[in-house]
């Protein structure tokens, strides 16, 4: 590795350079607590690995430690802290109910064994299956393990089991055992699901995300025959973000011009380094300075607060997009300093 900071390399780099020095078994109980993506993608880091000279790796450890020490204790296992409480206090029903309600949904573990077989191995077990049975699977997978799962299969299969999907809201216990016995039959899998509440057309819209573009403007259209407001409303929810990276360079230069500095800085802060770097080369070298410095003296920020921020700023930019300033889509070269 070329570069003596970290900062010089990306998030997944980082990561695998520190879990490296970590050990095997060190390494191994930090995976056990990462979603699939993301240990796809520090694997994929660690295999590039060759060596890492000692500055390198120093810079790395200074990062996470710097980065460690903004951290208080305070709200770290505060929802776990909170769940056991409510469940000592009030019973395992009524206190798990209340739960749910507060905190949201204890995220599933039943799937676990699905999310890390190989995705041929899935598609062979799903194939023949029915389409909900195949919905009610890859709303339970990582958004973007399913997208590749539904790659691969048929074109009529794919519109029938996003419209599924879409449209879930809680599965359906019979469905559930239904799943159950199929995975007993073909993996000799015995746990026992429970039903779980869905938001369906969250989970259909980050699918289609992880899609590439023909299939998705494929199942779109097809569902836009049989229901024009589910068609607007994944449409709505697939603009996230991230996607501000694909506006040319006039576009966010615009789209700068109307959003408050304080905004931009809260905003950026749970944005990836893609979108980061298109913000930064549209702006005058100083009020890049005067932007990061700003970043950096916040320190950690709520993520509710970072979300609003970003809600804000999509908002107006779906204004802007709806008056025809901006389109996205579209990149051109040449930066502003």
């Amino acid at each position: 590795m070329q570069g003596n900071s970290a900062a010089s390399i990306s998030g997944s780099q980082q990561a695998a350079v520190l879990l490296l020095m970590m050990g095997e078994d060190k390494a191994a109980e930090v995976l056990r607590h990462v979603g699939y993506e993301e240990v796809e993608k520090i694997g994929v880091a660690m295999a590039a690995i060759r060596d890492v000279d000692s500055a390198h790796a120093a810079a790395v450890c200074n990062r996470f430690q710097q980065e460690l020490t903004q951290q208080t204790s305070l709200g770290v296992g505060a929802q776990g802290y909170m769940r056991n409480l409510l469940v000592n206090t009030m019973g395992e029903q009524t206190g798990s109910t209340l739960a749910d309600r507060l905190l949201g949904a204890k995220p599933s573990r039943e799937f676990d064994s699905l999310k890390w077989m190989e995705l041929d191995t899935i598609v062979q077990i799903l194939r023949d299956e029915h389409p909900q049975i195949i919905a009610i699977t890859l709303a339970h997978l990582d958004q973007g393990q399913a997208a590749k799962i539904l790659g691969q299969l048929s074109s009529d299969v794919q519109e029938d089991v996003l419209y599924r999907i879409a449209n879930m809201d809680k599965v359906p216990e019979a469905a559930m055992q239904q799943l159950q016995s199929t995975l007993k039959a073909k993996l000799d899998v015995s746990t026992s699901f429970k039903a779980t509440a869905i938001d369906g057309a969250s989970t259909a819209a980050g699918i289609l995300n992880a899609l590439d573009n023909e299939t998705e403007m494929r199942i779109l259209e097809t569902l836009a025959k049989s229901d024009e407001s589910l068609r607007a409303r994944l449409e709505e929810l697939m603009f996230v973000f991230a996607n501000l990276a694909e506006l040319d360079n006039k576009g966010m230069q615009l789209l700068l011009r109307e959003i408050t500095s304080e905004q931009l800085a809260v905003a950026l802060k749970g944005a990836d380094e893609t979108l980061r770097e298109k913000v930064y080369g549209n702006m005058s070298k100083r009020a890049r300075e005067i932007l990061v410095e700003d970043m950096e003296a916040r320190g950690p920020i709520k993520i509710s607060d970072v979300e609003e921020a970003q809600k804000a700023i999509l908002e107006i930019a779906k204004k802007m997009a709806d008056e025809g300033q901006i389109s996205l889509g579209s990149s051109s070269d040449g930066y502003l300093e």
